[in-house]
């Protein structure tokens, strides 16, 4: 046993242990653990350090504890996954790049998959999205909202559940990322290079080519991750400029 986890308290220890347990077991939503009596006897603990790590999940909204019953699985709480990637990123070096190298491999696979798997009701809806983005250029907000809607329509399509689970747990990341994005392209006269982007991903999705769509998806993230190292580097050079009082 590492020294590390021989300082962590015993609760925090069973509190992991259960949920492996829970993970390794495969349990579902609305799945039983085995009784508080079973689990103290599995890691070797008294009844009052499981009670106490049962306690810990159910306030993460983990689990669901009722009186003469044994605990069971909650459906998992996007929200825990959104609250974990964003102390993650927001307190990293370069948030906005810790972001995108997140969101790019999961968006390009979820183009591909797209391509792969989408219906003909699926592909209409993507053309109307993609002309009403057209439409709405010149409103940032607009457009943005909408950006997001088509980058979440992919990962719908994908058919992917962990795709879709992060896509979501990042929506207001990515939505603040695009409005300090939309600034600099308006800044620097950019404003529509990325539509003439989001149209070539469209198009290679409605016409069933998963590699052409994958391409076009990883050249958009690479052009973006560009706009996001030359924000970053605007936000340092401007904190550096700030006279130290």
């Amino acid at each position: 046993m590492s020294t590390d986890l021989m300082r962590e308290p015993l609760t925090a220890q069973v509190h992991r242990a259960i949920i492996s347990y829970i993970d390794q077991a495969r349990l579902a939503p609305g799945d039983a653990l085995p009784s508080t009596a079973a689990l103290s006897e599995r890691f070797n603990v008294s009844r009052p350090v499981i009670r106490e790590a049962l306690s810990a999940l159910a306030a993460l909204g983990l689990i669901e504890l009722s009186n003469g019953r044994n605990a069971v699985v909650r459906r998992l709480d996007s929200h825990l996954v959104a609250l974990f990637l964003s102390r993650a990123i927001r307190t990293s070096a370069e948030p906005l790049t810790t972001l995108m190298e997140l969101r790019a491999p999961l968006e390009i696979e979820a183009a591909l998959l797209a391509a792969s798997k989408s219906t003909a009701s699926q592909r209409e809806d993507l053309v109307s999205l993609e002309k009403a983005m057209r439409d709405a250029m010149g409103d940032a907000k607009a457009y943005i909202e909408l950006d997001l809607e088509l980058h979440r329509q992919i990962a719908v399509i994908s058919a992917n559940p962990a795709l879709l689970g992060v896509t979501e747990a990042v929506r207001g990341l990515v939505f603040e990322s695009m409005i300090r994005l939309r600034a600099h392209r308006e800044a620097e006269g950019l404003v529509g290079e990325e539509h003439a982007e989001h149209a070539r991903i469209v198009e290679a999705i409605v016409a069933g080519e998963p590699d052409v769509a994958a391409e076009a998806m990883r050249v958009h993230m690479d052009r973006t991750a560009q706009l996001v190292h030359a924000v970053e580097a605007e936000t340092a050079s401007h904190m550096l400029r700030q006279p130290v009082i």
